[in-house]
């Protein structure tokens, strides 16, 4: 008999009454209880706890109850839990606890899996762990014999659940989401655009200021990131002063100028007038105009036209006022974590979280201009992913662009769904990032490419696909005779070979033919099927 014990104390020292403290709209033990309620491998349950607040909710959700004295609380190792309760339940029978801490509701590990491997494989103990290798509560499984006699060390065994550990406000607002997010996966809608982890990769024509504040560039920018298949363009808005101190030097190999100031200042002529325009221009286009703000104003006056989405740029990751302000427009946000440390990205994306914005996009990037390709390091999308999996994961390319435009296809096949990249009518143009940005037709090659890579990538199911079926039974090998078999005959090895096609007995079959006595006769080079063969000759 397998059980489940749910260890839930009154009191939490970081978070006061966390185990009924609300999550989607139900108590956090709540989701624990379920959790085991859904694996037909546990047979009962049952809620440990302190508090009688705990006990009733317990009760009312269908499954036993342990009471345990104040001296189980506090700082009590919680294997004395699981003990103290193995010594007050009526059955005799149990082989194995499923122990489950209710502080880890969004746990993604399969139970149902993790018993069966702890009992494959005869574990004592097996403990959860995130992806760091940092033992957890999601899920603990120990084997009752073993817990009586103290031996729980002997036989273990650990599995990876990277569920969330809560531990303060910000750890709930997390599991929360990601709560959410296994009931309702992302998917952000703008004008017939879908955003999702499902949906074709999110193209954007990174357009920053590359119009120079000219408006017939701009919109013929727009036009041509239509024509190559870009779903998207994007620009920047700022002001000089708002933005940068006027004697700071460049970061750039610009020649032109001599400090950021300067450069800005060339750059931040468009205003409300001039965005509303391009907004109203592509209105009725196939294609989503949006804009960068850098600063409060600038988010303000992009909102007030109705602007559906945001950016947020790598430099302004720690701009927490700012961060702030745009989620509560609540609209989806992009948010680019170049020149970022991961702290600096979780603490980022709770800010967004804390003003109840969920719809996020999170950018892997570098922040250079233009970045060396050995500074790619495009395998942080996967751990961007791995990380945050209740968003969706995109990637920035600052690379030169390359005359086959491979590294935003190499970015869709690790799982970027949103491919941002620099773009420019003209390359040889100066005053701007266009040498670093690609044109019109290495937009359109890059547009190609990512969708080749999408088709190309296909299931990860491994099983026989509808377009193998026919050469497979074509080129596959069957068991026939390599010589004139009589009937009764026993069927020896030597008498047997393998040809096309593979529509009769699979050479993996082979020992299971020899031995047996052919049921007729059997011509060289003929085909054998089962009913060609009887019993085994004794």
């Amino acid at each position: 008999m397998i059980i489940a014990i749910i260890p839930a104390k009154a009191d939490s020292n970081r978070l006061p009454g966390k185990n009924m403290v609300s999550i989607g709209g139900k108590p956090l033990l709540y989701h624990t209880i379920k959790a085991a309620k859904e694996c037909k491998s546990i047979h009962k349950i049952y809620v440990s706890t302190d508090s009688e607040e705990i006990a009733i909710l317990a009760k009312q959700e269908g499954v036993s109850v342990i009471m345990r004295t104040s001296e189980l609380g506090g700082e009590t190792p919680v294997v004395d839990v699981y003990r103290h309760a193995l010594r007050n339940i009526a059955e005799k029978d149990v082989t194995h606890i499923v122990a489950l801490q209710p502080d880890h509701p969004d746990r993604a590990a399969d139970l149902e899996k993790t018993i069966k491997y702890a009992m494959e494989k005869d574990l004592d103990d097996l403990i959860s762990v995130d992806s760091d290798g940092h033992k957890n509560g999601s899920i603990r499984i120990l084997k009752t014999d073993a817990l009586r006699n103290g031996r729980i060390s002997t036989n273990l065994g650990s599995i990876m659940d990277d569920a969330t550990n809560i531990h303060s406000a910000k750890d709930l607002r997390l599991a929360g989401v990601r709560l959410e997010r296994k009931r309702h996966p992302l998917a952000i809608k703008i004008k017939n655009k879908i955003i999702s982890k499902e949906s074709p990769v999110f193209v954007i024509a990174e357009g920053a200021c590359n119009h120079m504040c000219d408006m017939g560039i701009a919109k013929r920018m727009i036009d041509e990131a239509l024509a190559a298949g870009a779903d998207a363009i994007k620009f920047q808005t700022y002001k000089a002063e708002k933005l940068v101190a006027k004697d700071v030097s460049t970061y750039w190999n610009y020649s032109s100028v001599k400090s950021q100031y300067e450069y800005y200042k060339k750059l931040d002529k468009f205003d409300k007038p001039e965005y509303k325009t391009l907004f109203d221009y592509a209105r009725n286009k196939d294609i989503i105009v949006f804009s960068s703000p850098f600063d409060i104003g600038s988010a303000d006056m992009l909102n007030d036209l109705g602007m559906p989405l945001f950016k947020i740029a790598s430099c302004l990751i720690t701009d927490k006022r700012l961060l702030q302000h745009i989620a509560r427009f609540n609209k989806p946000i992009i948010l680019s974590t170049g020149g970022s440390e991961l702290e600096e990205i979780r603490e980022a994306v709770d800010t967004i979280y804390a003003e109840g914005n969920y719809d996020l996009i999170i950018m892997a990037c570098t922040l250079s201009y233009p970045t060396k390709n050995k500074d790619a390091h495009l395998l942080r999308i996967r751990k961007l992913a791995e990380l945050f999996p209740e968003a969706i994961v995109g990637c920035s390319d600052h690379t030169e662009p390359d005359e086959g435009m491979i590294i935003p296809s190499v970015a869709a096949a690790l799982g970027a769904k949103v491919i941002e990249k620099h773009f420019t009518l003209d390359r040889t143009w100066t005053g701007s990032g266009h040498s670093f940005s690609v044109d019109p037709s290495l937009l359109a090659k890059m547009v190609q490419n990512i969708r080749l890579t999408e088709e190309v990538l296909g299931k990860e199911t491994l099983e026989v696909k509808e377009a193998e079926q026919k050469t497979r039974e074509s080129a596959r090998m069957s068991i026939v005779a390599g010589c004139n078999i009589k009937k009764g005959e026993i069927i020896k090895e030597d008498m047997l070979t393998v040809r096309r096609p593979g529509l009769g007995i699979s050479p993996n079959s082979l020992d299971e033919i020899i031995g047996k006595r052919a049921v007729r006769d059997i011509s060289s080079g003929e085909q054998l099927n089962w009913d060609d063969v009887g019993q085994r000759a004794k």
